[in-house]
């Protein structure tokens, strides 16, 4: 740690240092709404058309029509998803 002559000094170092981790704070905690929100549209618009696809590959078989309109639906929804809420 740097030594200061004044008191001053100090204070307004640590008036730096404490806006720098709130920026980071805010930013850890904007991410987090932001995967929150990813997961929450995954589990009401993805996790359903997964289980679409599997049923259509265990009836009709992986390469059938049914599963690739399925699987196509599912990866769509993922894809528009992660458009909406991308990672950083």
């Amino acid at each position: 740690m740097t030594q200061y002559s004044t008191a001053p000094e100090r204070a307004q170092q640590l008036a730096e240092e404490a806006i720098k981790l709130l920026k980071q704070a805010k930013a850890l905690q904007h991410q987090a709404q932001v995967d929150a929100a990813r997961m929450q549209a995954y589990q009401q618009h993805s996790d359903g058309l997964a289980f679409q696809f599997l049923a259509a590959c265990a009836e009709y078989g992986e390469h059938s029509p049914q599963a690739g309109k399925a699987r196509e639906r599912w990866l769509g929804a993922r894809n528009a998803i992660k458009v909406q809420f991308p990672r950083t």
